[in-house]
């Protein structure tokens, strides 16, 4: 097998013992044409003094050992612009985005890597993610999209019976640890507004327009500790972000014909909770929601602009992409979900 440059992007911010483990885990990996790019988000926890003590570790690469490059930014610029300054000096025929939160098994990439030599339509490639401290259970393996705009997750926190153990295409996979061929990226990575949540999605969505396919692929291996960022953070600070970059995804990616029916749907899904929220106390999540329709509503000439670029280079109409990407589960999901919802579950 062609072994070509792999990118590694990992964006730290104020997490120094999660990103020191994660680092420690990549230099036991087999794959050996590496380069690794940490960007640090402005942390204050001592995170960029432990990575200049990292910066002279040897790290496996082709013919010798590859040093880690380190990105200072002078604010947090959240986990889409992070990993954006983080692109910007990859020289990876391959870009892999993987969470500082995450622990890597040596073989990892080279099942990746194969899909993508297999096949040069496949863009987007994820890894099996398990539950770092429950490591019999997946993280989650694919996420389909819905007739309603919301995100169908299969096999989250699903015990490993050996259920996924095929290669299979979703619309999204997680940006926890996903492999992106370079050429594929027409829009660049990630939209920025987005700050965090949902831009894994905007990007795999574009990624099939363009022409190429997004997969899990359970041959490649690791372990995610999950909630390690958004545990820290105000639920409905982690719902705003959700709901209003769900919107704009839908905006931006679907055909105008899709468009006219659901984004009324996904609205009036929308409303649907935020009732629930207001006659149970939930008010901050009330707030959420309407502060994600009415942010929606002041950037739409924004959205608009974008949303030319993106269908001005599509490929596939959406009843072909629908084939690989759509699933309609049962009014349970969706009870799920509002469960999920209560718990800062995007």
């Amino acid at each position: 097998m062609r072994r070509p440059l792999i990118s590694i992007l990992i964006v730290n911010y104020n997490q120094k013992g999660y990103t020191k483990a994660c680092l420690e885990s990549l230099n036991q990996i087999t794959y050996k044409n590496i380069e690794i790019i940490v960007v640090d988000n402005n942390s204050t926890d001592g995170s960029r003094e432990m990575l200049k003590k990292f910066k002279n570790s040897k790290f496996p690469a082709r013919g010798g050992q590859a040093k880690l490059q380190i990105i200072e930014n002078g604010e947090n610029l959240g986990f889409a612009g992070g990993n954006n300054a983080g692109y910007k000096r990859a020289r990876g025929e391959y870009v892999l985005l993987l969470n500082n939160d995450t622990k890597v098994t040596p073989g990892f990439l080279e099942p990746l890597v194969e899909d993508m030599q297999k096949d040069k339509k496949l863009g987007i490639v994820q890894s099996k993610m398990y539950v770092m401290d429950r490591p019999r259970y997946l993280d989650s393996v694919a996420s389909y999209l819905t007739f309603t705009g919301y995100l169908y997750h299969e096999g989250y926190l699903a015990k490993d019976v050996g259920q996924f153990d095929e290669l299979k295409y979703a619309l999204s996979v997680k940006g926890a640890c996903m492999l992106v061929r370079k050429s594929a990226l027409k829009l660049g990575l990630f939209d920025e507004d987005y700050f965090a949540y949902f831009e894994e999605t905007d990007l795999c969505w574009r990624t099939w327009l363009l022409g190429y396919k997004v997969a899990f692929e359970p041959k490649s291996v690791i372990y995610h500790k999950m909630g390690a960022t958004s545990g820290k953070m105000n639920n409905w600070f982690i719902q705003f972000h959700s709901f209003k970059n769900r919107i704009r995804t839908i905006l931006k990616n679907v055909s105008l014909g899709t468009l006219v029916w659901m984004m009324p749907v996904h609205l009036f899904v929308s409303l649907g909770f935020m009732c629930y929220l207001l006659v149970t106390g939930r008010f901050g999540g009330v707030a959420s929601i309407v502060r994600a329709v009415v942010w929606n509503v002041s950037n739409i000439s924004d959205t608009l602009r974008k949303r030319k670029k993106v269908q001005s280079l599509r490929k596939l109409d959406d009843r072909e992409v629908f084939k690989y990407t759509l699933n309609n589960p049962s009014i349970g999901f969706y009870r799920r979900h509002l469960g999920l919802l209560m718990k800062g579950v995007k």
